[in-house]
């Protein structure tokens, strides 16, 4: 039961971040930037990083949410979100932004690494 709850927690995170709150100011923010777009621009990333990473968390978290009944797909989905988001961490790390702006990066990490492993 815990990990259906992820399988629908973390896809609906990623969703919310990336098609709803994509121009929404957040506290979380690296750099205290107001949109997700300059947010990669204060990590040194270009444009190009941005859309692929967008298109590739909106992919991977639609296919988590399709492992509830799909199975096979778990591990690919929650691999790759578990990579994006370790990834994040380590940009906020590199940046040498406020250590809680870091966590929610590293608790999805966390959470999606939980999915992986626990069958």
């Amino acid at each position: 039961m815990l990990i259906i709850l992820l399988k629908i927690l973390i896809p609906s995170t990623i969703l919310v971040v990336w098609l709803l709150r994509q121009n929404v100011a957040s506290t979380f923010r690296a750099g205290g930037v107001s949109n997700l777009k300059d947010e990669f621009a204060f990590y040194g990333l270009s444009n190009e990083i941005f859309y692929f990473t967008g298109a590739l968390k909106i992919t991977l978290a639609i296919t988590l949410f399709a492992s509830i009944w799909i199975e096979h797909l778990t591990v690919i989905s929650s691999t790759g979100i578990a990579f994006f988001m370790l990834s994040a961490f380590f940009c906020h790390i590199k940046v040498r932004d406020k250590f809680y702006r870091s966590v929610p990066s590293f608790v999805m990490f966390l959470l999606s690494l939980t999915v992986c492993v626990i069958p």
